[in-house]
Order: structure tokens, then sequence, then C-alpha cells
């Protein structure tokens, strides 16, 4: 159980109300992190937009987004975004041993380069809090810059998004399928 309850319009003070009916507007939402920063309305309605871009509308190959994402969910140690998005990082290509190795932080299988490349990139980060030049040219090579601009606001946003549903306790959609992320 989250450590918040769903937000419902009456408890939204009035002049955030417009807010909450625009993130609202096709339903209620009872699900994700959106559940918690729905107790913001107004900055949850200017976070959907950054989201959305680097979700759903960047040119950034899809196989490479989803193994950011999973890569960003482990390294928070963040069952939910690993456990929503380990199914759609399958489907776009990423290999089952690759899935596995990362889930149980064991030795990467031999990967492409740009897995590889982005797999180095986001753990460099979580673990030293920089990228090395090294890690960087690697990443730089397989993407160009405004892929990678766009892949360190990704696993940025990823981790804020990861902020929020350890720090509330936000329980996993029913039937994903998956095993649970160890944490």
């Amino acid at each position: 159980m989250a450590r918040l309850p769903n937000v419902t319009r009456d408890m939204v003070p009035e002049e955030f109300q417009a807010a909450y009916d625009e993130l609202t507007a096709d339903g209620p939402i009872t699900v994700g992190p959106g559940r918690i920063t729905l107790n913001s309305p107004e900055m949850a309605l200017r976070r959907a937009g950054l989201t959305g871009y680097l979700r759903y509308e960047t040119t950034f190959p899809r196989r490479i987004l989803e193994l950011a994402i999973i890569t960003t969910a482990r390294a928070m140690d963040c069952p939910f975004i690993w456990n929503d998005h380990v199914g759609a990082a399958r489907s776009e290509g990423v290999g089952d041993a690759l899935v596995e190795a990362l889930r149980e932080r064991q030795e990467l299988p031999d990967i492409a380069d740009d897995e590889r490349a982005v797999i180095n990139y986001v753990n460099e980060f979580y673990t030293t809090h920089q990228v090395s030049q090294a890690t960087f040219q690697a990443a730089l090579d397989q993407f160009g810059p405004q892929h990678l601009v766009e892949l360190t606001m990704l696993i940025g946003s990823y981790a804020q998004t990861a902020f929020f549903l350890n720090a509330f306790e936000v329980e996993l959609r029913e039937g994903m399928g998956e095993p649970l992320l160890p944490v």
C-alpha cells in the first residue's frame, strides 16, 4: 500500500484544480508515479510534458531507451520501474541474457556496442556521479550529441521517478509476469 492515498479532486486546493482536471481528463490516476505526483498537480502537469517527450516523441532507438530505463531501475533498486519496463525492453529486442544479468547484477553477456555504451554510461554515472572521458566518448560515438543529451535527461528523469516510487512505496501493477527485482 502506498504511503499516500489516491488523490481526488476534492483533496486539491482550488487554485490547482484546473491542473488536476487536465491530468485526469482521461480518468483517475490510481497507479504508478502519477498517483503520487498528482498530490502537486501543477508540478505533475509540468513534469508530464518532458516525460511524454522522452518516452514517446524522441527519435532515440526504442531498444536503447528501454535498456536505459531498466538499467536506471536496477541502479535505483526500483522494482516498479523494472517490472513496468522489462517487458517493453524485451519486446524492443533487449535479450533475455542481458535482462537476467542486469537483474542479478552479474557479468554482462556478449552484447552490441550500443548496449554496452548505454549500460556503461548509466552505471558509471550512478556509481561515481561522473562519467569518464572514455565512457562519455563511447556513448557520444554511438548516439551523437542530441541523443546523448536526451539519454542523460531520460536517466535523470527515471531516477526522479524512482525517488517517488521508492519513497512513497508505490505498489507494483498487478499481473506483471516478470520475477520481482531483488533489492
